[in-house]
């Protein structure tokens, strides 16, 4: 009576899932054995022929091992381990990696200081001509105070020869005086050197600014001169180039345009670029030249031309009149002939 009851049936039926999961547990594990030690392995001997078995030789246990079922078909690989040179030379191959991807951000970090701090060429180039005259300055008060220091150390050299030549011992005050000034020209000598390095440093740092600065400048605006009236309102034209050879072509016409229309002199010539100096009378003609390297989109180099005219009103009136168009056209006419 009681069997028969819900409560009791409740009771059959779990303990059916329990048997149930326990059989599936055993089946799975079962199944995990057979897969660890059920296929056959292979691997290559010493003399790099490929032996198979179910078991592999203690000496090759960290070659490369295939695990092949009864159907022949691979079910698992086990790489070869690497030696201790290959692990040391994957660690620097990675450390290599990883000095290379950050330079590309320090890179790509300083170049977007670099269009954020300067509006155009020639803002880099007067900011370059700023310091180099802070630093002209130094050199020139500098050069004057050693002047004097000399012609101070001279009278006292004259002074000690003076008594020498009279039979009197060298005072000990002048001795000092002498030392004092040895030291002090030895130190004013000192900061000019130091001002030479420090000219030195920042022409190579805006050396490298300009070229960078006026490549991504070429590369922001080459699209934007596809279409005439853009070209024209930057004062600019792009020339394709077909091939290297074509390329080089253009560049030697394009610089010797460069030298004998601009205004003002060339201040930075390298095989990517070439611009000359600042416009700073009304009707200055400055010329800036780059090359800009083939991408994706762009499948061929192209050289990018612009003149740039004085900021000020009477400068950019000037730059709007025929002449200037003239010189774009006449710069093309050239190049291309």
């Amino acid at each position: 009576m009681l069997i028969s009851t819900p409560f009791y049936k409740n009771i059959i039926n779990f303990k059916k899932i329990i048997l149930l999961f326990v059989s599936c547990l055993c089946l799975s594990l079962i199944s995990t054995t057979l897969y660890a030690n059920g296929y056959i392995k292979c691997w290559k001997n010493a003399e790099g022929m490929t032996e198979c078995g179910n078991r592999i030789p203690r000496e090759y246990y960290n070659q490369r091992i295939r695990y092949i079922d009864e159907a022949g078909v691979t079910r698992k690989v086990k790489e070869r381990a690497k030696t201790r040179g290959e692990l040391d030379a994957q660690l620097e191959v990675n450390k290599l990696l990883a000095l290379e991807e950050k330079q590309k951000r320090q890179s790509k970090d300083y170049d977007n200081v670099l269009l954020k701090t300067y509006l155009s060429i020639d803002d880099l180039l007067d900011s370059l001509d700023s310091k180099l005259s802070i630093i002209e300055s130094r050199s020139l008060i500098l050069e004057s105070t050693i002047e004097l220091k000399k012609r101070e150390f001279g009278n006292l050299v004259r002074k000690a020869a003076n008594m020498e030549r009279s039979g009197k011992p060298i005072s000990d005050q002048l001795t000092l005086q002498l030392d004092s000034a040895r030291k002090s020209l030895r130190n004013l000598q000192t900061q000019l050197s130091q001002q030479d390095i420090e000219t030195k440093k920042i022409k190579n740092i805006f050396a490298y600014d300009v070229e960078r600065f006026m490549i991504l400048k070429a590369n922001r605006i080459k699209h934007s001169l596809s279409t005439p009236s853009q070209a024209k309102k930057l004062n600019a034209v792009r020339l394709n180039c077909l091939n290297q050879a074509q390329c080089d072509s253009h560049w030697k016409k394009a610089n010797a345009f460069i030298k004998e229309f601009s205004t003002t002199k060339v201040l930075y010539s390298t095989d990517k670029i070439s611009v000359t100096d600042i416009p700073k009378g009304y009707r200055d003609i400055a010329m800036a030249l780059a090359m800009v390297e083939k991408t994706i989109t762009i499948p061929n180099r192209m050289l990018i031309f612009q003149i740039r005219c004085n900021p000020e009103r009477e400068g950019q009136e000037f730059c709007d009149t025929d002449e200037i168009e003239g010189l774009l056209k006449e710069f093309k006419s050239v190049v291309y002939q």
